[in-house]
């Protein structure tokens, strides 16, 4: 691992960047590609923020050799820590969630300080942190392999809302308590708008939707070949389940609903109960086997089957496709607790679950939404992190698989919205017609106005505004202001390129403008202009360029010859010539 990413740090990327004196420069769009390209991992952008000197005139930043230096010793950091993920996955796999869980809510903490770290863009607490996850990690290991035990199988590992356990078939119902273990016979039941995530041995989890009741018949595992064999009764309602990559393998697990029997050779499997006449199940990878009334049918991925009382499965059925989202990127940060959720129409769908989680995993403060349109309202979004994702519903009811997870930050809005303004000559923009279209960008959510006139604002936060009739030098003012009413105000010097200006030269030693007649073999040129201009003189086979001051000053002294002369005007920044003019030079 060390290897790849040394490799990986050397690799040269498509980045429109330029380095002097082992500096590195790149623009603000290429932020992610630099973190990836030397810490090896995409999410360590803020750090490369920190460290970073940012041009905000040119929407860049700049790496020095020690900041280089720094991000090579944390690469090297983010290969241990991703390794101590991968075994921590495996670690859980092998039972930690339930017998080192102490040791492994510790790991997950220092995997969560260094990950708040990156975040925070600190290196140092983020090398510091990430240095102690191989301690832990054996810390989890170590506890694990002294205290697994066969006895112990489930453990209630989060809950929302009312959540009761009953104790063996003839105990009674009493509130669960996260940390309460299940064993055979016992049953777990929510109420509404509630949720529970029963998490076994092997890693595998159930994920009880809000009023459900669920049974675990058996829960045991084999210590010799660590394999488990499970089976949950499904009395009403509906759940998910997770199972582990090892248990979907080489584990018997079997899940009971209705007059249904399914076997599951998958990871993500859903089954839906009313209580009395039907069964919904479907599948989104692997294989379920699934047998009702003496006839099999199976489900592959992303298929689906209906059992009624008394009634054979009904032939798979396919799945509607997940949803597309809309939003541009899977990441959005917001600043206020409620927002619409876009999403694309799914053909055949008849409605959607949306459903939310401050998990990535989706297993813990799990809410969920049925919509019958393309929008869902999200109120009380919690500061921080929200992951949403989406399904299509058919007309059997059958649910289709899930969409990518979008997150979403809420974050307390103090910070005024970005203007940015595209084409700029530092403050200014050119135009070589009396028409001019200003185009920029702003966070989506943003109001903004150009010379006190509304523009729209499209979903990635870009506007256009066309100017018409413009007079020669003149200002406009943007003002965008964001949801919170924090302002941005700024003033960009629109200027109408005319020969009558551009060419409006004075001359030392000739006389005339065109033609011009020169008194002496040396003469001066000089006029005034803009800034950010480059003024390039041909004559004579003499070619002379010279750069606008501040001011829009500029003049040259030249040795003119009889002939044609042709003064052009260029723009610094981008290279664009705006305009040329010939003259004709003349002996006095």
């Amino acid at each position: 691992m060390k290897h790849y990413f040394s490799l990986l740090f050397f690799i040269s990327c498509s980045l429109t960047a330029s380095a002097q004196n082992n500096e590195l420069t790149f623009l603000a769009a290429e932020l992610q590609d630099v973190a990836l390209r030397y810490t090896g991992d995409t999410l360590t952008w803020p750090i490369i923020v920190s460290l970073a000197e940012r041009d905000i005139q040119n929407n860049s930043f700049t790496l020095s050799p020690a900041d280089l230096q720094q991000l090579e010793t944390l690469s090297n950091v983010t290969a241990r820590v991703l390794e101590q993920r991968n075994r921590m996955k495996t670690l859980i796999g092998d039972g930690a969630s339930v017998f080192a869980k102490d040791q492994l809510i510790e790991a997950a903490l220092v995997i969560s300080n260094y990950n708040e770290a990156v975040k925070q863009g600190n290196i140092n607490e983020a090398i510091s942190y990430g240095n102690s996850v191989k301690e832990k990690v054996d810390l989890v290991e170590e506890t694990l392999l002294e205290n697994r035990m066969v006895e112990v199988q489930a453990l209630l590992e989060a809950k929302k809302g009312d959540v009761d356990k009953r104790l063996g078939i003839l105990g009674s119902w009493n509130e669960a308590i996260v940390g309460d273990l299940f064993k055979e016979a016992d049953g777990l039941r929510t109420g509404r708008e509630s949720y529970a995530n029963l998490g076994f041995t092997d890693g595998s989890k159930i994920i009880v939707d809000p009023n459900t009741t669920a049974i675990i018949r058996k829960a045991r595992i084999d210590r010799l070949s660590e394999s488990a064999d499970t089976e949950i009764t499904l009395e009403e309602g509906g759940l998910l389940a997770k199972l582990s990559a090892v248990a979907s393998e080489r584990s018997n697990y079997i899940l009971n609903a209705g007059s249904s029997q399914s076997e599951l050779r998958t990871t993500n499997f859903y089954a839906e109960s009313d209580g009395d006449e039907t069964v919904k199940l479907t599948n989104y990878d692997g294989i379920a086997n699934v047998s009702a009334n003496d006839v099999s049918v199976t489900i592959r991925e992303n298929e689906g089957t209906i059992v009624k009382e008394g009634e054979p499965p009904s032939p798979p059925i396919q799945l509607l496709p997940s949803p597309e989202m809309i939003w541009a990127s899977n990441d959005t940060i917001v600043y206020t607790e409620q927002i619409i959720f876009p999403f694309q129409f799914v053909d055949g769908a008849d409605s959607y679950i949306v459903q939310r989680s401050t998990s990535s995993n989706f297993d813990a403060n799990i809410e969920a939404i049925k919509v019958s349109t393309n929008t869902a309202l999200l109120s009380y979004l919690p500061l921080g992190n929200t992951y949403v994702r989406v399904q299509s519903v058919d007309a059997l009811g059958l649910r289709g698989p899930y969409s990518e997870s979008t997150r979403i930050v809420r974050n307390i809005d103090n910070q005024p919205p970005p203007a940015f303004i595209d084409n700029l000559n530092g403050n200014i923009l050119f135009t070589l017609t009396p028409t001019v279209t200003i185009t920029g960008a702003t966070q989506p959510d943003a109001k903004v106005l150009i010379n006190n006139e509304r523009v729209d604002v499209d979903a990635s936060g870009r506007f256009t505004k066309t100017i018409e009739e413009l007079s020669a030098d003149q200002m406009v003012s943007i003002l965008a202001t964001d949801n919170s009413g924090n302002n941005t105000v700024r003033g960009v010097r629109v200027v109408y390129l005319t020969e009558d200006i551009l060419f409006n030269f004075a001359l030392s030693g000739a006389r005339g403008m065109n033609p011009i007649r020169i008194n002496q073999p040396t003469v001066t040129l000089s006029s005034r202009a803009y800034p950010g201009l480059e003024v390039i003189i041909n004559n004579g086979g003499t070619t002379r360029r010279v750069q606008t001051d501040s001011q829009g000053r500029w003049g040259i002294t030249m040795n003119m010859q009889q002939g044609e002369l042709s003064i052009t005007f260029k723009d610094v920044r981008t290279g664009e010539i705006y305009r040329t003019k010939s003259f004709t030079v003349e002996a006095n």
